[in-house]
């Protein structure tokens, strides 16, 4: 067996980069000896060896080591990790902007933010360090400066290997890499049977959001598309996810998080789905393979990852439509049985595709297999 080590958010901490972690550790754990190193948010599981990041030693380091780095404070310690001892990025995201930031803005010490910045704009750094030091109207528009203008670069020197889960990563990724390989890789399931559909209690047409909650997300825009599809048509808002703004629309129902079993039950109860991004930062949207998995037809925006989704397995719209745009797209599935059916088969098919078993194992051991050849 391969003996690695996986750096990682960790359950129970509330990101999908530590549900994620655990779906690494079930699809290769026949073939690789892990040991997992986890936050302090974090705890161990039974039947790996567990040990807190802040307790790693220099020896730890002389087996292959993977990172997931995402985009969000769980990552904070995984990405100090990485900085200062190298290995293997899996990269969640192509821009880490919000987690650096807010690890400067936490700590009080803005000296690595700036080498960050430096590092990524060179002599327009200065130029991005005051755009970013302006005083933002909201925190939408804060999060949208922080969008436009990403900060990776340092993180991907430090890797010596480069994974990411969708080919527009891949691209982004490749420019900063200067000849370090970027490895393609198929994004994991939960590995949970197929849940029961839930049995249909009315004619409603449930127009369904998934996931987790961030100002990527238009929320504003979908809700207003779902408005104006209630003016004719018998429909509610579903959505399934934490985060969420409060609203006191009675038509829309708001799950919270849930665990994945629940989860995936709420999805099922979707007629389409819709998930309109903006700037986003080079995400894989786990709530979006879920969806695909169940053959629900979704209205996407055509920015970042989903670009890569095949034209038959989702209906994209400009990433500039609005809520019009959106609308007329949930008008056209409605009202197009056919076209509604085709979509559904090709997003169940491109899920079977790219989550293949058999596919991800060896891509992982091939990973593993590279990643060693480094030590």
């Amino acid at each position: 067996m391969i003996k690695a080590m996986l750096v990682t958010p960790f359950p129970p901490q509330p990101t999908g980069l530590a549900d994620y972690a655990m779906r690494i550790l079930s699809l290769t754990k026949d073939h690789i000896e892990w040991t997992v190193a986890y936050p302090g948010q974090a705890k161990p599981v039974e039947g790996f060896r567990c040990i807190p990041i802040s307790k790693l030693r220099k020896k730890d380091f002389k087996i292959p080591v993977i990172y997931q780095i995402g985009n969000s404070p769980h990552c904070e310690e995984v990405i100090e990790t990485l900085l200062a001892h190298g290995g293997t990025g899996l990269f969640h995201e192509t821009n880490m902007h919000h987690v650096l930031r807010n690890r400067a803005k936490d700590s009080g010490d803005w000296s690595s933010y700036h080498e960050h910045a430096v590092h990524d704009y060179g002599e327009r750094s200065k130029a991005f360090l005051e755009v970013m030091g302006k005083k933002a109207k909201s925190l939408s528009e804060y999060d949208r400066r922080l969008r436009k203008n990403p900060l990776v670069g340092k993180l991907v020197s430090a890797s010596n290997l480069i994974a990411v889960l969708s080919d527009t990563a891949k691209l982004e990724l490749e420019k900063l890499a200067h000849g370090k390989p970027v490895v393609r890789m198929g994004f994991l399931p939960d590995f949970l049977e197929r849940v029961n559909i839930p049995e249909r209690k009315s004619d409603t047409v449930i127009i369904g959001i998934a996931g987790t909650f961030h100002y990527g997300r238009s929320w504003e825009e979908m809700v207003s598309a779902a408005a104006m599809l209630r003016r004719k048509t018998d429909s509610r808002l579903l959505v399934v996810g934490g985060g969420w703004p409060e609203t006191d629309k009675s038509w829309i129902t708001v799950t919270g998080r849930l665990p994945d079993n629940e989860f995936r039950e709420q999805i099922e109860r979707f007629d389409i789905a819709i998930d309109l991004r903006h700037h986003t930062c080079g995400e894989t949207s786990g709530s979006m393979m879920d969806i695909l998995r169940s053959g629900i037809p979704a209205v996407v925006s055509a920015e970042g990852s989903f670009r890569d989704i095949p034209a038959d397995a989702v209906l994209r719209i400009p990433a500039d439509a609005g809520a019009g745009g959106a609308y007329a797209a949930l008008r056209y599935l409605l009202n197009n049985n056919d076209a509604r059916f085709s979509i559904s088969e090709g997003a169940a098919r491109y899920f079977a595709d790219v989550s293949d078993r058999k596919k991800c194992l060896r891509q992982w051991l091939d990973l593993l297999e590279r990643t060693e050849n480094e030590y």
